[in-house]
């Protein structure tokens, strides 16, 4: 008779003799992307970086972000539509008059009325404009 020979698992001779390395390995692909990944993404902190912008925001501005409508006083909205390379912007004011929206291009230091009250606009930015109400 012939002994049976003992059932070793296919899988084990697949097996890397060091089955530690892959995390490591891993690890360090994983770190070594990092500053790539990172050099790509946006500020997380909701704002333009300063160089981006003209003019300086102040205390009891109206942000008003691109990709929405924000509220103004009166009850008016306003959204942006377009900000150029050269800091001017394209703005639409919904202020529940008839004729509206309408729409407005502005820089730094102009005025504008809607639904009965004035704005200064005293910054802009790559991705928002900053409106300050006028007396």
């Amino acid at each position: 008779m012939r002994p049976i020979p003992s059932r070793v698992p296919l899988a084990a001779s697949a097996r890397s003799p060091r089955p530690l390395a892959r995390p490591f390995a891993a690890a360090a692909l994983v770190l070594a992307l990092l500053p790539a990944v990172a050099s790509c993404s946006s500020s997380g902190g909701g704002g333009a970086d300063a160089s981006a912008c003209a003019g300086t925001d102040r205390s009891g501005a109206v942000h008003v972000l691109q990709g929405g409508t924000y509220p103004l006083a009166g009850g008016a909205r306003a959204g942006i539509n377009v900000i150029g390379d050269d800091h001017a912007a394209t703005l639409t004011l919904l202020g529940g008059r008839p004729g509206d929206p309408a729409t407005v291009d502005v820089k730094v230091g102009d005025e504008f009325g809607v639904a009965g009250h004035r704005f200064q606009v005293v910054q802009v930015c790559s991705d928002k404009v900053s409106l300050l109400p006028s007396s």
